[in-house]
């Protein structure tokens, strides 16, 4: 047996476990959200927020691209679903959002859908 395979028989469940803790947090977030009134009280990165949302973390770059084209009629806009910790960053890795008012208005594009 070589180590990679013991390496990876390690590393998929310590994976798992940490997606999992990621999950259990964010509920935690949200719950503790909603008992201060709305007032976001935690961001999360932008791996986490993927995560919730069950989409690739490209899809938050597009999402937040759309932001700034459409001049926040749509995506997400800084300031509303994240913030910059420095002003001058455009990584989106570095962003936190506000997983609360992402799924909010998620859901709401969701509800206003006509098929």
């Amino acid at each position: 047996m070589s180590i990679y395979s013991v390496e990876e028989k390690i590393n998929f469940p310590l994976k798992e476990t940490l997606a999992i803790l990621r999950s259990i947090d964010i509920s935690l977030q949200v719950l503790a959200n909603t008992q201060s009134g709305g007032v976001t009280t935690a961001f999360i990165s932008k791996k986490a927020m993927a995560e919730r949302l069950g989409v690739n973390p490209v899809a938050l770059d597009k999402l937040v691209y759309q932001g700034l084209t459409s001049k926040g009629a749509s995506g997400l806009v800084e300031g509303r679903h994240y913030c910059k910790l420095d002003p001058a960053e455009n990584n989106t890795s570095n962003f936190l959002y506000d997983s609360a008012k992402v799924l909010a208005d998620a859901w709401n594009s969701f509800q206003n859908y006509n098929a």
